[in-house]
Parts: C-alpha cells; sequence; structure tokens
C-alpha cells in the first residue's frame, strides 16, 4: 500500500509541477493538494521509513520549510524511535542553520514551533549539561514568544484559546517548562515547587481544554501534597488537595471529549483515592461535587466497584457523596455490568438445575448481577451485593440507594431482587452449603478450638433452614434436605445455643427454581453485554441445559437466550474469590491501551485477551465464555492420546530413577529431574501448532502471535507477581495462536506465604517452562519474546504513574482490614521496584537500577532454573515440564 501511494503521490507531483504559477484556480488545486497529502500521512502507519519515502516523493514540489508541520511530526517521530540522527538533521533543514555549530553567545532564532522541537531534541539525549541548556534556551523562547504575541498577563489568554492559533503552542512551552524543572528538581524545595505550579498554571491558562495540561498540573499537586505529608506538614499539603482535585476533573473531562474515557483512567483513580482520603474537608467536597457536574455520568463506569467498595465509608461527607453519585448512575445506567456482577442461569433435562448466585465466609449469600437490559440494571446487582454485608452501615448505604432507585425503575428492582434470590439458591444448594460449612466449623474448633469462629460459621445455615423450614416455596431439593437432616441438626444447633447461653462445654430447573423457569422476556439485560449508548440486549429466557464441568470445584456453563436471538455463554464458579480477578482484567484494560499508544508496540498488536468478570460475593462469581480456545492440558492430552504418549511420561521416569524422589535434597531432585528431561522431547506444543496449521504462512502467524503473546502476559505476569500457573490456568487461541491466561487468584506472590510449598524468598518473575520455549521460534528467547519483553516493560515503565495507579486499585479490595493493609503496603513497594529496575537490588539502594535488557535476562535466567524443581511437582504432577509454581521445570 505504501508503493501504490508513493506511484500515487508521483503523479500528484507532476499534476503539481504543471499547474501555471499565478492563476487563481490552479493555487486552489496546489492548496487542495497540500491539504490532501496533509490528511493522508496522518492515517499512514506511524513508521520512520514509511514517512520518510512519503515525504521524499513531496519534498521534490514542496520544501519542508513550506510543510513544517508534518515535517515536525517527522522529526518527532524519528525522535521517539530512537533514530537521534535523523531527527536532528530534520531540524536543521528546518532551521536552515545548525545551533550547535553557531557560537554559544548567539541565541538561537527560527520558527518558535521548530524551535521547541529542537530543544526536545536536546533534552532527548540525555546529557545533564545538554538538558540545563536546553531548560535555560526554553525560559527564553517562552519568554520572547509571550512578549511576541502581546500577552501581559497569562490569564488573559484562556479567553483566546480558541481564535488564537498561537497560544497552544505557547501551552506546550510552559507545560514542558514545568515537566523538565519537575525533572531536574527531585527533591523539591519551596521555590522549585512554585516555579513549577506557575509554569504547570500558565500552560492550563493558555489551553483550558487541553487535558495534557490538565493532568501534569493535578499530578504535580498531588506530588507536593505527597512531598508536605511526608516531610511532617499535612496543614500545607491539604492547601493542594483541590487543586489537584479540580485538575483531574478539567483531565478527565478534556480527554472524554477527545479520546475516550478508557485514557483517563489513571486520572479517574487518582480522583478516587483523594477523594476517599480527604472527602471529609469542606473545600474538597465543594470542588468534587462542581466537578461532578461537569463530568459525563459515563465516566464513572469503569470504576464502579472502586466507588461501591466505598460506599460504607466511616465518613458522612463521603458515604453521601457516594450515595448521590451512584444514585445518578442509578438513573442513566442501572445495569452497566461493570457495576455489578453479570450472570446467567440454565436447566438441565435430567431435573437438576443449577444457576449463578454467591455467599460469603459468614454464610451470607451476596449476590451480583451484571447485565444490560433497560438502564436502571447497572448499579442494582452489586448494590443488591451490599445489602447483604455483614457490616451495617454498608447494608444501610446500599440499601439507602436501593430505595431512591426503586421510586423510578420499580419493576426493575423487583426483577432483580426475584433473580438474585432465586440465582443464590442454585449456585450453591443447601447441600453445598453445608458440607463446606461443616468442614470449616469442624477445622476451627478442633483445630484451632476457636468455639466461637465455628458458631460464626454455623447460625446463618441455621437460620436459613429453619426460615426454609417454615416456607411454603421451598424447592423439591431443599424439602429434601429438609426432611433428611433438619431433625438432626436442629438438636445440634440447640446444642450450640444453650453453650451460648451458659458458656459450658459439656442446578435450576422446577425442582430448584420454578420462579425462574417462569421468567421471560425479562427488562434485565444479558451479563456483559451493556455498552453506553448501544442498543441494550434483554435476557428473553434461560436456557434449559447446564453443564457441569468436572473439576475439583465444579464449576458450571451457562447460557442465556438474547433478544437479539444470539445465545451467551458463561462460566458460573463457586467456592472461589472472583474479585481480584475483575481488577486484574481492568489492569489488562489499561496495559492494552498503553500498549495501542505506543507506536513500537502497536505496530506488533501486541495486547492481552480480556473477558468479563463479575463477582457475586467474596465465594463466587461468574466468567465470561472465551471462545474458540483450549487449555495447554486439553492439546497436549489430545496430542499424546492420539499417538499412545503416556499422559504423564516424565514423572514415570523421575520415579523409575529415584523411587523415593520425595525424599531426595535438592541436588539429587535436579540430577533426577534433569535425566527426564533428557529421556523426554517436550517438543508437543510445537507439534500441536504445527499440525493444526493449514499452511506454513499460517502456522508462521500463530507462532509469532504464540511467542509475543507469551512474551507480554510474561513481563504483566511478573509485575503481578501472578503465580499458580499450569496447563489448565493457560489457553490458546485456535486461530490467532495467542496465549491466554485465566484465574488470577494467585497474585502479588502469594506463593511465598502460603504454608504448604512456599517459594523461595526471591520469588520466579515468571513462568517459562521448556515445552513453552520450545513451541518459540528457532532462536528460542532470543527474537521475538525478547524484544517484545523489552517493548513492554518500557512502555510500562515510561507509564509506571498510571500503572501503580490501578495497581493500587488491584491491591486494594472493599473488605480491608488492618492485615490486609499492611500487606498493601509491602505490594506496592514490590510493584514500585519492579516499575523502576530495582526488584533485583532492593536490598541495596545505592545499586543503580537496572535496564530493561538487565530486568529480561535475570528474569529468564531465574525462570529457567532447575533447582526451581522442588516446587514444580506439587500443583502439576502429570505433567513435569511444566510449573505452577516457580518455573523451575522446563
Amino acid at each position: 500500500m505504501v508503493r501504490v501511494q508513493q506511484l500515487s503521490e508521483l503523479e500528484e507531483v507532476i499534476d503539481y509541477c504543471t499547474l501555471p504559477v499565478g492563476n487563481p484556480v490552479a493555487e486552489g488545486r496546489r492548496a487542495l493538494i497540500r491539504n490532501m497529502w496533509t490528511e493522508r500521512i496522518q492515517g499512514a502507519k506511524r513508521n520512520v521509513e514509511v514517512w520518510q519515502v512519503l515525504l521524499a516523493v513531496r519534498a521534490l514540489v514542496l520544501p519542508p520549510t513550506e510543510d513544517i508541520e508534518t515535517w515536525l511530526k517527522f522529526a518527532s517521530l524519528c525522535r521517539k524511535n530512537g533514530r537521534i540522527s535523523q531527527a536532528r538533521s530534520t531540524l536543521i533543514k528546518l532551521l536552515q542553520y545548525d545551533p550547535e555549530a553557531s557560537p554559544e553567545n548567539v541565541r538561537y532564532h527560527g520558527p518558535p514551533q521548530v524551535m521547541l522541537a529542537y530543544l526536545k531534541y536536546q533534552w532527548s539525549l540525555g546529557d545533564d549539561h545538554k538538558r540545563k541548556e536546553a531548560f535555560a534556551r526554553l525560559q527564553n523562547l517562552a519568554r520572547e514568544f509571550s512578549i511576541s504575541l502581546n500577552i501581559q498577563s497569562i490569564a488573559s489568554t484562556a479567553s483566546m484559546s480558541g481564535t488564537n492559533a498561537n497560544v497552544p503552542l505557547l501551552a506546550r512551552m510552559y507545560h514542558k517548562l514545568g515537566a523538565w524543572q519537575w525533572s531536574l528538581s527531585p527533591g523539591l524545595d519551596d521555590d522549585s515547587i512554585q516555579e513549577i505550579l506557575t509554569a504547570f498554571r500558565n500552560a492550563t491558562q493558555c489551553a483550558t481544554k487541553w487535558a495534557k495540561a490538565w493532568h501534569a498540573w493535578a499530578l504535580f499537586n498531588t506530588a507536593v501534597m505527597s512531598h508536605y505529608t511526608l516531610r511532617g506538614f499535612p496543614t500545607i499539603a491539604s492547601q493542594f488537595v483541590v487543586a489537584a482535585v479540580t485538575g483531574y476533573f478539567h483531565s478527565i473531562a478534556c480527554a472524554a471529549n477527545t479520546k475516550g474515557v478508557n485514557d483517563s483512567l489513571q486520572d479517574i483513580l487518582r480522583l478516587l483515592t483523594l477523594w476517599f482520603n480527604h472527602g471529609a474537608t469542606s473545600e474538597v467536597q465543594m470542588a468534587l461535587q462542581i466537578g461532578f457536574s461537569h463530568v459525563n455520568i459515563n465516566t464513572w463506569l469503569v470504576v464502579l466497584p472502586q466507588i461501591i467498595a466505598r460506599i460504607h465509608s466511616n465518613n458522612h461527607a463521603v458515604r453521601e457523596l457516594i450515595q448521590s453519585l451512584l444514585v445518578r448512575i442509578g438513573q442513566s445506567h442501572p445495569q452497566d455490568e461493570r457495576i455489578g456482577c453479570n450472570t446467567t442461569v440454565s436447566l438441565c433435562e435430567n431435573g437438576e438445575f443449577w444457576l449463578l448466585a454467591s455467599k460469603y465466609e459468614n454464610g451470607e449469600f451476596w449476590f451480583f448481577y451484571g447485565s444490560t437490559s433497560r438502564e436502571d440494571a447497572a448499579l442494582m446487582y452489586p448494590l443488591l451485593v451490599a445489602c447483604k454485608s455483614i457490616s451495617n452501615l454498608r447494608k444501610a448505604a446500599a440499601q439507602e440507594v436501593v430505595d431512591k432507585v426503586r421510586q423510578h425503575s420499580g419493576v426493575l428492582v423487583d426483577q432483580a431482587q426475584l433473580v438474585s434470590k432465586e440465582l443464590i439458591r442454585v449456585a450453591i444448594l443447601w447441600h453445598e452449603s453445608w458440607h463446606e460449612a461443616l468442614e470449616e466449623a469442624s477445622r476451627l474448633y478442633f483445630g484451632e478450638h476457636n468455639i466461637e469462629g465455628m458458631l460464626k460459621v454455623l447460625e446463618p445455615l441455621h437460620e436459613m433452614l429453619e426460615e426454609g423450614a417454615m416456607r411454603d416455596n421451598t424447592t423439591i431439593k431443599e424439602r429434601a434436605f429438609i426432611e433428611a437432616y433438619h431433625h438432626d441438626l436442629s438438636q445440634a444447633y440447640e446444642c450450640c445455643m444453650k453453650y451460648k447461653r451458659t458458656g459450658k462445654d459439656a442446578e435450576l430447573t422446577q425442582s430448584v427454581s420454578p420462579e425462574l423457569v417462569e421468567c421471560r422476556d425479562l427488562e434485565l439485560a444479558v451479563p456483559g453485554t451493556y455498552r453506553a449508548e448501544s442498543p441494550v440486549v434483554t435476557i428473553a429466557s434461560f436456557a434449559h441445559q447446564l453443564d457441569v464441568i468436572t473439576s475439583k470445584q465444579r464449576p458450571r456453563k451457562l447460557t442465556i437466550h438474547g433478544s437479539d436471538g444470539e445465545d451467551y455463554a458463561f462460566l458460573l464458579k463457586g467456592h472461589e474469590d472472583l474479585r481480584q480477578d475483575e481488577r486484574v482484567m481492568q489492569l489488562f484494560g489499561l496495559v492494552n491501551t498503553l500498549l495501542e499508544n505506543s507506536r513500537k508496540t502497536a505496530e506488533k498488536d501486541l495486547s492481552i485477551q480480556q473477558y468479563a468478570v463479575i463477582p457475586l460475593s467474596p465465594n463466587s462469581g461468574l466468567i465470561g465464555w472465551v471462545p474458540n480456545c483450549d487449555t495447554l492440558h486439553h492439546l497436549i492430552r489430545e496430542y499424546r492420546d492420539a499417538r499412545r504418549i503416556t499422559l504423564n511420561q516424565e514423572h514415570k521416569y523421575m520415579l523409575s530413577f529415584a523411587p523415593d524422589y520425595d525424599h531426595l535434597p535438592l541436588i539429587s531432585k535436579v540430577e533426577v529431574f534433569e535425566y527426564a528431561l533428557l529421556n523426554t522431547e517436550g517438543n508437543d506444543l510445537a507439534r500441536v501448532l504445527w499440525l493444526k496449521s493449514r499452511t506454513s504462512e499460517v502456522w508462521l502467524e500463530r507462532r509469532t502471535n504464540y511467542t509475543r503473546s507469551l512474551a507480554v502476559m510474561s513481563m504483566v505476569g511478573y509485575l503481578l507477581g501472578l503465580g499458580d500457573r499450569h496447563p489448565s490456568n493457560l489457553m490458546l487461541h485456535r486461530y490467532s495462536g495467542k496465549i491466554l491466561h485465566i484465574d488470577f487468584g494467585d497474585c502479588f506472590e502469594a506463593s511465598m506465604n502460603r504454608e504448604k510449598f512456599p517459594e523461595k524468598a526471591c520469588p520466579v518473575p515468571f513462568r517459562l517452562t521448556r515445552m513453552l520455549l520450545k513451541a518459540m521460534e528457532v532462536s528460542g528467547i532470543e527474537g521475538n519474546f525478547r524484544s517484545t519483553c523489552e517493548n513492554v516493560m518500557q512502555v510500562l515503565r515510561t507509564n509506571k504513574d498510571s500503572v501503580m495507579a490501578m495497581m493500587e486499585a488491584v491491591n486494594q479490595l472493599g473488605d480491608a482490614n488492618e492485615v490486609l493493609n499492611e500487606r498493601a503496603v509491602v505490594v506496592m513497594a514490590r510493584m514500585s521496584n519492579k516499575l523502576t529496575g530495582r526488584d533485583f537490588s532492593s536490598s541495596c539502594p545505592s545499586i543503580p537500577a537496572c535496564s530493561m535488557q538487565n530486568v529480561v535476562d535475570h528474569s529468564t535466567l531465574t525462570s529457567g532454573d532447575n533447582r526451581e524443581v522442588e516446587h514444580g511437582l506439587i500443583f502439576c504432577s502429570i505433567f513435569v515440564k511444566y510449573r505452577a509454581s516457580p518455573v523451575g521445570v522446563r
């Protein structure tokens, strides 16, 4: 396409040359060609080679000095891609002289936008002297340019932002002044703080609708607030909170109008942090109320889990403002699934019905249903969960919002409560609830001798049993349970009550939910389908078939028939907390946005596959079904079964070599493990990729996608401290070849703190086993894998503040306690070390930060350490080559 465009523009160059000079019609034609070239190159690939060949053709008739803006963008593209020399030569063509060859006492001169670009180039060289010189020259340039515009007061330029084309350029100058001085003054003192604030303030006043200027203003005010707080001056620090809040609101509003909400996610999260921490003061409350009225209500859909998590804030003012915002959201988007949970229902023809619900560890049921039908269900389902909280304050706050939503959406609220109640009955049946509770109660009583804890676990179930015995609408399953166990359980409950008084020791069908079977054409939306300002797909009916997947936790595959005629599949999981998975998906969304905005990663189509996660309670939830994907476990099993290869052949080799393997010391285990490696090939996954590709071109594309997607998740997983990676938690897309990770319950290096088989003090950065490595290209990690790792880590480091803001949200759940808060501080410190290159030298701060190349070198070496075999057989014994904890098993 580039060659075709080049040939087409050669024809236009000929046309441009042959037009007569001085003819008004001909000049109009020339202007049309120039405008067409400008618009066309904006859609070209952001690649230096592409732009170079196109601009070379245009330069035949249009000198760079007559097309300054396009050539400035080309110079910027060269600079950002490391083509420093090419960027310099381009800028010199525009300046028509070499500033470095001029005498030192001669000031720079030329078009101001070109001068600004040259100073950016000078700053990018990285030399301290060059940077200080660039900063000083930019101060002079901004002063002279301001005078040339006859601007006596910066404040007066706010009204000019829409009429004077030079004001945005002045705003960019002031923005760079503030950013560069901030970089040159890492310690921050009172004088430098005022100078930087002045620069950023001038930038916002010169361009009142420029999101980048407002973002810098708000971010620096936040940094100053933290600076004074750490120095022990909270009163001074509080003076910067309102400015930061106002700046974030302006940045969010401006970004939403230009790029969309996703690009302002980092600012939204920082704003929430300021709101929840400083929202008690009247000044901050006023700033928040003004800001909420200026920002589109759709903005808050992406952070609804964080907002609802604070609905029970101890501060009355914060709590009132949260409730007010939630009521506004409920009026506009009550069904958005990101606020709550999306749920599904299925009926089994064999008489066993299952549906979605959830129950808390204390026995209380929490239900989250995320759908998208009418505009009143987005907010309903998370609120129904909060209404069943053990916290009276949280329960009352959520109920108040529900009552207000009921005033304008009464039918929807009733339907949501009906579905919630029935799904709870189906997600975890009474038999399962009692089995789990009795196991936990037995552990508390006999293992910890915690009688109060035992009673706390059992009491909610006894209350549920007594209530069910008196109800007329109990299901067949529940009546059978009552008839079989009610008498014995009642006697046991009486004993518990006596102890409390004296303190002395001595599936979804008519058989389980007849009301849901009758549900048709609901106003509720299908979970996960809601999109603001898009047609709503409502629930037409629930499928009459539900598959129970054979695994330890027996998840259910649910299907909902939508009003658009499509079937929507979901995985209903019980006995597992999915709230962290939901936050991880938010992090993946931010990472995808950052990768899209980086030229190096965008041109390689680097991204992380996301899927809907809807927590229903602390121990159950709903997951969007990912189509056209197979787990690596399934692929390897299928491959070996077809060739009559024993599934656990590596393990058998190890046991034949050392029957007492579990009792051997580490060095002997490594020897046994390496013996198994020598006697097996480990190329199963590589062969699967080849055999499932129709042509060699398809195979090459899939292998490349596989390697790059594995590298992306390796870096993000390293940052998350992701564990529990085994063949059933890794999936391969059948057509693209990309790797998909599922189940993010083991994050933040939790494997280091588990009771059995904890990892060593320095955990393995990411999982890289022999089978994964052999499926890559012939050079292994030295190729696409390494370059992708380095590019992704560069993007994460460049956007450290945004990533840390999101990581704070991922690491923060609603039910926080002191122990978790202490753990969160440690986790955030680890994340910061990883993003600054000090992860492998955190014990010695004097050691300089590692480069991206060093981080990847260290990570891949550690991930391939055979000494980690000690942990490798615990979680996935049928595949010696795979690791579910440290990745030493290769």
